[in-house]
């Protein structure tokens, strides 16, 4: 592409808040927290509604640069390359890049408006043991998660087969000393609440140290081996694969 025609291509995409990828070949400056320069090479130039700059090298995950969202974002074309300045105030940065070549471009208007769904948090356990109970015991009985009281989120409440009420501290990773000490406190305080001395403490994880065993059951409370419902992941990474037989 003509450097002048994507100059003005790209000044109009970032006024029309499109996002934009150009292939090409450029030096860069940076001025901010350090002083960087990066001599001539072919880069990929990302440029994002919000006016986030990314710069990527052809290998590698991490960008060479990156200027934050709310960059003000112009072009300069000076003789037969273009300017790309960069300043973002937020932070006093700026980034200036000369593009000498343009191998390819393209921009568009994009709209996004999901959140990533993150699987196996400590909220879809507590979601799996209110709908699989018997996690926790044949007898439990959940009656409601994330239970408030001035200590914190109970992650799972309920109570068993006499009536005597549980309460059920979730973690997604190996269990401490200090998730036992957060499951103590929410006992205590369900004691204090309910105004009864018989209170269950379960905390429920794929695992637990042996110390925090320890502790656990020093305050008569158990441990249940519960793993995150990871209902995103494509396999089970224990599963063999078909090379494995």
């Amino acid at each position: 592409m003509d450097i002048g025609e994507f100059s003005a291509m790209a000044e109009s995409a970032v006024a029309a808040r499109e996002v934009i990828i150009a292939f090409v070949h450029c030096q860069i400056t940076y001025s901010g927290r350090a002083e960087a320069f990066l001599g001539r090479g072919d880069r990929v130039l990302l440029i994002k509604a919000d006016s986030t700059v990314i710069i990527h090298q052809p290998e590698g995950s991490n960008p060479i640069n990156y200027m934050r969202p709310g960059s003000a974002v112009t072009f300069e074309k000076v003789d037969q390359h273009v300017m790309m300045h960069v300043m973002n105030s937020g932070d006093k940065s700026f980034l200036d890049v000369e593009i000498f070549r343009v191998y390819d471009v393209a921009s568009r208007k994009l709209e996004d408006g999901q959140k990533q769904d993150l699987a196996g948090s400590e909220r879809d356990m507590s979601d799996h043991i209110r709908d699989n109970p018997t996690l926790i015991g044949n007898d439990f009985h959940p009656i409601s998660r994330e239970e408030q009281t001035d200590v914190g989120f109970i992650d799972v409440f309920g109570h068993d087969k006499q009536g005597h009420f549980v309460v059920v501290e979730c973690k997604r990773i190996t269990a401490s000393l200090m998730a036992v000490d957060q499951l103590r406190r929410y006992v205590e305080r369900v004691k204090q609440i309910k105004g009864t001395q018989v209170v269950t403490g379960v905390l429920a994880a794929p695992s637990i140290t042996p110390n925090a065993r320890d502790m656990l059951e020093s305050y008569g409370f158990r441990y249940a081996h519960v793993q995150p419902p990871m209902r995103l992941e494509r396999w089970h990474r224990d599963q063999k694969k078909i090379f494995e037989y």
